[in-house]
């Protein structure tokens, strides 16, 4: 099954170029081929390895872990292919492939393919505007401000089309979600799928996401955070939680990351929307494991947690632990599951409470902030998407059920309508995360250690939350 796994893998790695670059597996300046043909031809080749994991069977327990990520990998990326996305996906996140490549520009040591490659993602938008795959007008708007601080071959035409041919056929703030557009329910619960690898209703999320936050409007109160005025103490703050993390993790894990974990600001380059964000190491020992602090946008409340989210105990332990495992596949320790590695640096927030990392009450209150943002995000990802929600209602929804200023309820529900589903992963993977923690506790008794339970959720690679539920159950049956 192991070879199935590596030629998934490889695929994924011809497929999505960016990825490859971002690991330090490639350097050639290539960029991913956008065109209906290259995109139908990945398409079968997905199909066709998933096609093949179902015809095996699995003889071990790792096979099974194998054959599951496979199944739900080539799965996802043939809907990724087959929701024709690029069409209609306009924007200026970093889910959209524009955006994308100007992230990662920098990196790239060629730019020869660039022009033909904005070439390419232009006609999938005319494609998609022949076929009713319209893109969101206002998303359209903030993509043409990023193209418009850069000076890059080819841009100058993509401006052009957005400005021309995109922008007049954008939906308006009422009309924002997936079922707006042709077999737009369908789309979404693909989306949903994708990203919290289980097939969920968006009703019922919608509902969970509701009696979260009801649950913490009593522990938050009216609290509200403060936003920073200095750059340098949103990184020496950043700092100073993580080194503490690190001092005491040795009580809470059993395998420590030989690696610290780098904390600096984002470029200049990057836009001020982007949320702040962990980078994994890449493969070739290039680029440390990294923090990226968003020093324009910051809120004094949240920076403790958001740390502890993205540096330790959250992604960077997950994906320095897997950096260890060497005897796993890469498939294992890189793929992408957002509903494991976003659930665990979820978990790892509350974790981080256990531990005693908390030094102020005005920092704990931005950990159940975050919480309640994150509960938000079912409510109003599935509003705007499943039941027709407005940007004004999921904007207003979340100030009155969360603490979120309104100009970060404006961009997170901006992201929502960018990238469908894609939030609703963080608060779906942190339940699993609790449920099997309470599952491992009640059975177990006196014999719990909870740096077994790390060291198991941890140390099996990057996993569906059904496969994460196999691993538990069958740890917790032998003990």
């Amino acid at each position: 099954m192991r070879d199935l796994g590596d030629r998934l893998f490889d695929l994924t790695l011809e497929h999505r170029t960016m990825r490859a670059t971002l690991m330090g597996l490639r350097d050639d300046g290539a960029l991913q081929d956008y065109s209906e043909e290259a995109e139908q031809g990945f398409l079968q080749r997905y199909q066709d390895i998933k096609s093949e994991a179902e015809r095996r069977t699995p003889e071990t327990e790792d096979d099974r872990i194998v054959q599951g990520l496979v199944l739900h990998l080539a799965r996802a990326e043939s809907d990724t292919i087959e929701s024709r996305a690029v069409e209609f996906g306009v924007s200026g996140y970093l889910s959209a492939p524009v955006p994308e490549l100007l992230y990662f520009l920098p990196q790239l040591k060629s730019h020869h393919a660039v022009p033909r490659f904005l070439a390419t993602v232009a006609e999938r938008h005319r494609a998609g505007i022949a076929a009713g795959l319209t893109p969101v007008r206002h998303l359209v708007e903030q993509a043409i401000a990023l193209v418009d601080r850069y000076d890059v071959p080819g841009l100058q035409h993509y401006r052009d089309v957005l400005r021309n041919d995109v922008l007049p056929h954008g939906r308006d703030t009422e009309h924002v979600g997936l079922c707006w557009l042709p077999d737009g329910e369908a789309l979404y619960r693909k989306a949903i799928r994708t990203h919290t690898t289980l097939e969920l209703d968006p009703h019922e999320l919608h509902a969970t996401g509701q009696e979260l936050l009801e649950n913490l409007k009593g522990e938050l109160g009216g609290h509200r955070s403060r936003a920073y005025t200095s750059a340098e103490e949103m990184i020496q703050d950043a700092k100073a939680a993580v080194r503490r993390a690190e001092a005491v993790a040795p009580q809470w894990f059993r395998t420590i990351p030989n690696e610290p974990c780098a904390i600096t600001a984002m470029p200049p380059s990057v836009p001020a929307s982007t949320p702040p964000h962990y980078v994994a190491a890449a493969l070739d020992g290039s680029r440390p494991g990294t923090y990226f602090v968003n020093t324009r946008a910051g809120l004094r409340g949240i920076a403790e947690a958001t740390a502890f989210h993205e540096a330790v105990p959250g992604h960077h332990f997950e994906a320095e632990k897997l950096a260890l495992r060497t005897d796993l596949p890469l498939l294992r320790r890189k793929a992408r599951i957002t509903a494991f590695n976003e659930g665990w640096a979820l978990y790892a927030e509350r974790l981080a409470d256990e531990m005693g990392l908390y030094r102020t009450e005005e920092a704990r209150l931005g950990m159940l902030t975050n919480d309640a943002k994150r509960a938000g995000r079912l409510v109003a990802d599935t509003g705007l998407h499943a039941k027709g929600w407005s940007r004004r209602q999921a904007v207003d929804y979340l100030l009155d059920n969360t603490p979120m200023p309104r100009d970060l309820a404006e961009g997170e529900v901006d992201r929502y309508v960018a990238q469908p589903g894609q939030a609703l992963a963080y608060m779906v993977g942190r339940l699993k995360f609790d449920e099997l923690r309470s599952r491992a506790e009640r059975a177990l008794g006196t014999a719990f250690d909870v740096r077994d339970f790390h060291e198991v959720v941890l140390g099996h690679g990057r996993l569906t939350l059904g496969l994460l539920d196999d691993v538990v159950t069958a740890w917790i049956a032998e003990h």
